[in-house]
């Protein structure tokens, strides 16, 4: 299929202690400015998938693309196109500053000081850090921590963000900045997004695709509202659907709203429709 930024079918990889991790089933393909999550319970392999889009392992079997070239053989032209976040952000984070930090790639793709100095301000701003770009990266808090990785891994406008897990330990506030924020450079500058988590909550308000991993095959994708509504599929996946999803389809089956919601604001207003038309009230009365 012409112009996907990520192409994966049929992986399959053999760890050192022999430790075999597959991603088999349904190709996991990633379109342009698309936002995708790759869901599965701790442990199925969401991070060594990742790890091949990156090209930081070559699979034994399977074939992967990123941006339409093989990412190992391709790894130094590939690189410079994905920004990547890591679940844990002091694995990647290694300037003395948070300046430095959040400009180590422009400098190693040499651009001039000044446009860099205006890259790194903006983004800072965007996130709410500016007034850390001074500090030691290492003393800041988590979610501090986690914005800093963000900063570096967009700054450079990559095609493609590639995220780990990368709300855990995170307040519930930090999340929904975070998902703002990439919602925005999906949104404004095209970038395409891979978000792997087991935690469903916030999928629906970052993702328009999702693919589902369980014991090496990718066996079901699709948008939030066609998967999350296949509780039992998923449960069998050791994933539990949002909790807006599961009281969404409780109320559809009483006939009280007319379709799931994926959010809870998307809940109250359904509601609040079928109480002013008066759906609830003929139902309850």
């Amino acid at each position: 299929m012409a112009n996907l930024v990520v192409e994966l079918k049929g992986l399959s990889y053999t760890y050192p202690d022999q430790t075999v991790v597959k991603a088999e089933g349904i190709p996991f393909l990633v379109q342009p400015n698309q936002k995708v999550a790759l869901v599965g319970a701790t442990g199925t392999g969401k991070t060594t998938l990742l790890q091949h889009i990156l090209g930081l392992l070559r699979p034994a079997s399977g074939q992967v693309r990123v941006l339409g070239r093989d990412p190992v053989k391709a790894f130094n032209d590939v690189r410079w196109q994905i920004g990547f976040v890591s679940q844990n952000p002091d694995e990647q984070i290694i300037g003395p500053t948070v300046f430095d930090d959040i400009a180590f790639g422009l400098r190693a793709r040499r651009v001039p000081l000044l446009q860099i100095e205006e890259r790194v301000e903006a983004v800072a701003q965007e996130l709410g850090i500016s007034n850390l770009l001074a500090k030691v990266p290492h003393h800041l808090s988590g979610g501090q921590k986690q914005k800093v990785a963000l900063a570096g891994a967009v700054v450079a406008c990559p095609q493609l963000l590639v995220l780990d897990e990368p709300f855990s330990g995170l307040d519930a506030c930090c999340k929904r900045e975070l998902v703002r924020f990439i919602g925005r450079l999906n949104q404004e500058l095209g970038m395409a997004v891979i978000l792997s988590t087991h935690d469903l909550e916030l999928v629906p308000d970052i993702a328009d695709l999702v693919y589902v991993l369980h014991r090496g095959q990718l066996i079901m994708a699709g948008s939030p509202a066609e998967v999350f509504t296949c509780v039992d599929e998923l449960r069998t996946a050791g994933l539990e659907p949002p909790a807006v999803v599961q009281l969404g389809m409780q109320l559809v089956g009483l006939g009280l709203i007319p379709e799931v919601p994926l959010s809870l604001q998307a809940g109250i207003e359904l509601l609040q429709k079928a109480t002013s038309d008066g759906t609830v009230t003929s139902l309850l009365v």
